[in-house]
Order: C-alpha cells, then sequence, then structure tokens
C-alpha cells in the first residue's frame, strides 16, 4: 500500500476523503459504510471537486478517468472509462457530473445494478507531471489502512458454487499455482485422504472462475467464520486445523448393497467415488447451472413440482454415469462429465441392475 493522503480543501478544512499517488495516477478510494460507524469517504463529491479544482488551477490536463474497482476490472479499461479527452472542455462541475452518472453503469448488466459499488476510480495525468502530484494536491499524510476497500462484497464470494471449487481443486492437482497465494498457515482443506490444500488459495481460484477477474489474497479474508470457510464446506469439503491427522473418509454404504460389496473392492471405489469430498455437490451446481433445475436424467421427474420449492431438490442424488467395474481402480479421478443426476427411485434401481450384472 502506498502513502494515503488526506484531501485538504482551500481554506484548511480536512474531508473525509482520501487517496493515493500512483506515478502519473490519482486512486481516489471509494465511500462506504455509514457517517460515524468506521465508513471512508464521507466526503466522497466533495473532495473529488477539490482534487479536479486543484489539478484545473495547476493547468494539469486530465486524459483519463476509469472505475478501477475489484468488481469489475475483468473488463477493459475502456469499458469502464467514465472521462476522457474530449470530456475536458467543460468546468469542474461538468465533469463530476459526467464522472458520477457514467460510473452508475460501469459493469451493469440488463437492469441489475451498477458494477461499482465501491466507486473507486483512477484519475491519470500526464507524465510531464509525475512526481508533482503530491505538492499539486496539497493533501495531508496519514496513517490509514485502505486495504478493506479492496475486498470484494460477501454477497459476490458467496456467488462461488461447489462447481468452481471442484475446477479450482482439479486446477490445483495438475499444477496450477493461483498468483499471490502462499501455502496455508493454519489450516488445511481436506480434498481426500492423500491431498490437504491451502483452503484460501483453492477459494481464490473458485472466486476468480466465479467472478470473472483475478482474486488475490487482498479481495477477501479466510478464517473461521469467514465466507470462504463458508463456502468450502458448503462445498461438501471440511477445513481443519493443520495439526489434526487425517482419520479417513467414510463411504457409507447402504444396508441393502452390503452383500454385494463384500468382497468386492472394485465396487466398493465405486460408492467411495459417488461418494467422494465435493463430487456430488458440484455436480449438482453444475447441472443447476446448466438447466436450470435438477430433474433426474433418467425418468425426468421434476421434485420441486411434486414437493415443492423447500424440499424437493433432496430428491435428486449423484451417480457415475457409466458403470465400469472392471477398470476401476483406487487411483481413478471422477470428473463431472462422469456423473448423472437421478432421483431416489432411480438410483436405487441402478444400484439393483449393478449388482445383478456383478452376480451374473
Amino acid at each position: 500500500m502506498g502513502q494515503v493522503f488526506q484531501v485538504v480543501d482551500d481554506d484548511g478544512t480536512r474531508l473525509d476523503a482520501h487517496y493515493e499517488i500512483d506515478s502519473e495516477s490519482i486512486i481516489f478510494h471509494s465511500r462506504g459504510g455509514t457517517k460515524g460507524k468506521g465508513a471512508t469517504n464521507t466526503d466522497y463529491s466533495l473532495g473529488l471537486a477539490v482534487l479536479l479544482d486543484k489539478l484545473e488551477g495547476h493547468a494539469v490536463g486530465i486524459q483519463q478517468v476509469w472505475v478501477d474497482s475489484s468488481q469489475v476490472q475483468a473488463l477493459p479499461i475502456t469499458d469502464r472509462t467514465i472521462f476522457g479527452l474530449s470530456d475536458a472542455h467543460g468546468s469542474t462541475q461538468d465533469a463530476l457530473k459526467l464522472i458520477a452518472s457514467r460510473m452508475k453503469s460501469v459493469g451493469r448488466i440488463g437492469s441489475t445494478s451498477g458494477g461499482n459499488s465501491t466507486r473507486r476510480i483512477r484519475i491519470r495525468v500526464g507524465n510531464e507531471h509525475s512526481g508533482q502530484l503530491e505538492s499539486i494536491l496539497g493533501g495531508l499524510p496519514v496513517k490509514k489502512d485502505m486495504r478493506s476497500l479492496d475486498r470484494v462484497p460477501a454477497e459476490d464470494l458467496r456467488g462461488v458454487t461447489a462447481e468452481h471449487v471442484w475446477l479450482a481443486i482439479e486446477d490445483m492437482r495438475n499444477g496450477t499455482e493461483p498468483p499471490g497465494f502462499g501455502p496455508s498457515t493454519d489450516y488445511d482443506l481436506l480434498v481426500d485422504d492423500c491431498l490437504r490444500l491451502p483452503p484460501k488459495a483453492v477459494f481464490g481460484l473458485a472466486a476468480t472462475k466465479a467472478l470473472g477477474f483475478t482474486v488475490l489474497p487482498k479481495h477477501f479474508t479466510a478464517g473461521v467464520g469467514s465466507v470462504c470457510f463458508e463456502v468450502l464446506e458448503a462445498a461438501g469439503f471440511n477445513v481443519v486445523s493443520k495439526d489434526t491427522l487425517a482419520t479417513g473418509q467414510v463411504h457409507p454404504v447402504p444396508s441393502d448393497d452390503h452383500s454385494w460389496t463384500e468382497g468386492q473392492p472394485k465396487l466398493v471405489e465405486h460408492l467411495r467415488r459417488e461418494r467422494a469430498r465435493g463430487a456430488a455437490q458440484a455436480k449438482k451446481d453444475l447441472f443447476r447451472r446448466v438447466h436450470g433445475r435438477l430433474f433426474c436424467e433418467r425418468c425426468m421427474m421434476d421434485p420441486v413440482q411434486i414437493y415443492g420449492d423447500e424440499y424437493g431438490e433432496a430428491c435428486i442424488e449423484v451417480h457415475h454415469r457409466e458403470v465400469r467395474v472392471s477398470a476401476m481402480t483406487a487411483n481413478h479421478r471422477t470428473s463431472l462429465s462422469d456423473l448423472q443426476c437421478l432421483c431416489a427411485n432411480c438410483h436405487r434401481v441402478v444400484h439393483r441392475e449393478l449388482r445383478n450384472l456383478v452376480a451374473r
């Protein structure tokens, strides 16, 4: 984090507005929270007007202004530019109106609200003013931690699904290392009996897939009670302290299946993979994203139509699409395309069919 400055107007009044200087750019920070309750930049509009007035008073031309909030950083700068050279002919008030009106539409999809809820912007001036901005703007250097302004809102982080988590884990199994993340220090994500991964790195990569921009450690917090751990656990994985010993993964076998799994290690492996951590929830999230709802792929029954929104989806279970018992090995990796969504009745029928097939 660079030096933070508090905006000071021409009368020497300190405003509740803050900025940083990055070479030839001014990063004007966002407003957040409620005044008197830890808010940042409650004097947002007034502070921005003071900065623009000081630039104009020193004949510093603005070349470009763009939205720099983390939620929209996946967009090209051209798509989030809200002020350019062609707009620089009016007054400071004209510039403020243009910036405010255009900011609202950045990141907007259809009739939804804009994607710049934190309203951080970057103001770029010419190279000739690099190194002069501190004296031109006349701000007061302050010690203020602005890192929380990079945080992605919790409601956005909760858009990470079990499918995103599953895909992130598969990428990391294959050697992908999310940028900026290091080894875990306190907790591990248990993937299977042999693999532990850093939970914050897994979530960061999953969030990158979900949100469309590179999610870094600064964008969210981890730990007990965090959205990060909440989402990982909802996806079917356990987050444990690093000193927790692996105790093996439990794969319950329905009572009706005991007779045909005894002495059949490959069939037991089938059930293990069917109940692998995260697989079922990831498949359901993928199926719901593709089809808009869960239903049985065998009988086409839509349980929500029968049992309602609250309980209907509990009828859908996950099963391997093609069961090739002879090919099953302990180190086989299941992909989501190997799985299918079945109602509980069809799932039991498929297991009975498999039992009879093996008995022949």
